[in-house]
């Protein structure tokens, strides 16, 4: 990352811009816009998942949308919006608005918890899967989650693993049109993705970390 594009990315911040536009623009500059997953999303009517949190709160329990929305709610937060400026900028990158508006939407397909070692998991999954740049991104954000947060080390390199075995094993979930399932029960969601019981049942849970809730209150708040 350039100190130009650092500088950028941080005064977004100062100037209160909304986090999906911060989240969006960091994925840009890191995997930048000559990444494969790009020529994998000319299928999508849009490459931003866009949902109304009153809807998923409505639909019936055990869907897909319901779980998603509970996630959320359990956590504070709402989903990540990308401004109309910033998916103008972004349009020849539409791989970072995917990435950033389905996140959250992949934990809850994958069953990875929201912990740091859950976190470490679905970040490998995505990797695996083509959303990410390159296999270094996630071997450099585990070891920085070790440094960090030593008490969460066997369970974050655990979901590596089972992250990457997972990748392997579903279907190709960037082009996917997952705003279709969020009125499917999650279980059928999942095995329409390819996405295994047993794998699922192998995540290590992991456990809330101090340093990750402070981070996460900061986002809440920022957002708010």
């Amino acid at each position: 990352m350039k100190w130009s594009e650092m500088r950028e990315i941080n005064r977004l911040h100062r100037e209160g811009k909304s986090l999906g536009d911060v989240a969006a623009l960091k994925f840009a500059v890191l995997a930048g816009p000559r990444h494969t997953g790009n020529d994998r999303l000319h299928t999508l009517p849009t490459p931003c998942l866009e949902v109304d949190m009153a809807e998923l709160r409505a639909l019936p329990e055990g869907t897909v949308g319901r779980e998603f929305a509970r996630q959320l709610d359990s956590k504070g937060l709402e989903p990540l919006v990308i401004s109309d400026e910033m998916k103008a900028r972004l349009s020849d990158n539409p791989l970072a608005l995917r990435y950033t508006t389905t996140h959250d939407l992949v934990h809850v397909l994958t069953g990875f918890p929201t912990t740091p070692a859950g976190e470490i998991g679905v970040f490998a999954f995505m990797i695996g899967q083509g959303f990410g740049s390159s296999a270094a991104m996630l071997w450099s954000s585990a070891l920085i989650y070790s440094v960090l947060m030593p008490l969460h080390i066997p369970g974050v390199w655990h979901n590596v693993r089972v992250g990457l075995r997972m990748a392997k094993e579903a279907e190709p979930m960037l082009e996917a049109p997952l705003e279709e399932l969020l009125a499917v029960p999650l279980a059928e969601a999942r095995a329409r993705l390819g996405l295994r019981p047993a794998t699922i049942a192998a995540i290590a849970p992991g456990r809330d970390s101090l340093l990750a809730n402070w981070i996460l209150a900061k986002q809440a708040k920022a957002a708010a």
